[in-house]
């Protein structure tokens, strides 16, 4: 009996030994895990339970059920900003990257004023989003834009209206989704070419291998790993422009440059939709949540 007592009562010495150990990384955490719970936790089951709700400020929340969910489905202009997201999300990705890409060879040579290079590509990525649709903006616009001026100073008498035309508008978007990417990637894809190990084009070289040879058989797969991470980053913050949208297009023209995010602000704070828009936004959640634990399974591997 006393011989139990005693194995009881180590055991649970040896419990609390244990708890003050950790105390201090637990006391060091609470902050964190708080702020989490608060700010993250709690928003998204709010949005949750505001899904089954018609709620309209100031009005107080009224559950309907799936109602939400049934006009979710059979909304038309939603289904369209899901697929101007896709085509701004596939073209601004790929020329972004195949952008970023490039320059990061080019980059990884050496030549004269490389530090000033990498300093001047990485602006558009500390410039904000409003200021780089600005430019743009400046650029395109059909009575001020610097492009028609030259085309009329060129002999053009009638300058496209670039961001009233659907297909233009929405090639002008994905440009600046590019130009933006292509900036934030470059550094890197630096990283990714510096880690190449040189004896690996040096036996290339000896066994007569070109310089495109080189790039597609040895380049190419040793940063794929980057790319992919690239890739994905790419995608998570192409379904996160709502700016650039605002400021150039504002949706138009025809809801031709409609994104989801920018739909989703609409119902919620212009139309004051609230419950219809947390439905919208609990069905772009799962998908970014994807991506996210997919880049973090794709970087785990890499390392």
């Amino acid at each position: 009996m006393s011989k139990s007592t005693s194995t009881m009562g180590h055991q649970t010495a040896s419990h609390s030994g244990k708890w003050k150990k950790h105390l201090g990384a637990y006391m060091f955490l609470a902050p964190a895990l708080t702020l989490l719970f608060t700010f993250s936790f709690v928003p998204i089951l709010y949005v949750i339970y505001l899904s089954f709700h018609r709620f309209r400020l100031p009005e107080d929340p009224v559950f309907i059920g799936f109602e939400n969910y049934i006009r979710l489905f059979s909304d038309s202009v939603f289904w369209t900003s899901i697929w101007n997201t896709l085509v701004y999300t596939i073209g601004s990705m790929f020329i972004g990257l195949f952008a970023a890409l490039c320059i990061a060879v080019l980059l990884n040579r050496s030549f004269r004023g490389k530090r000033f290079f990498k300093v001047f590509y990485f602006l558009p990525t500390v410039t904000s989003d409003v200021i780089s649709a600005m430019i743009f903006f400046w650029i395109f616009d059909h009575n001020l834009g610097i492009l028609n001026y030259l085309l009329t100073k060129a002999g053009f008498s009638a300058a496209p209206n670039w961001l009233l035309d659907p297909f233009w508008a929405m090639m002008i978007l994905i440009v600046v989704g590019a130009w933006r990417g292509a900036s934030y990637n470059i550094p890197i894809f630096l990283a990714g070419l510096g880690s190449v190990s040189k004896s690996y084009y040096e036996a290339a070289e000896i066994d007569g291998a070109n310089g495109w040879q080189k790039f597609w058989k040895i380049t190419i797969p040793s940063i794929m790993p980057i790319s992919v991470y690239c890739m994905v980053m790419s995608i998570i913050g192409s379904f996160q422009v709502v700016a650039i949208v605002d400021v150039l297009t504002d949706g138009g023209p025809r809801n031709s440059t409609l994104v989801a995010l920018k739909y989703l602000w609409q119902q919620s704070f212009e139309f004051n939709y609230v419950g219809y828009g947390a439905t919208i936004s609990l069905f772009i959640f799962p998908f970014l949540l994807l991506l996210t634990w997919l880049n973090l399974k794709l970087s785990n591997r890499g390392g």
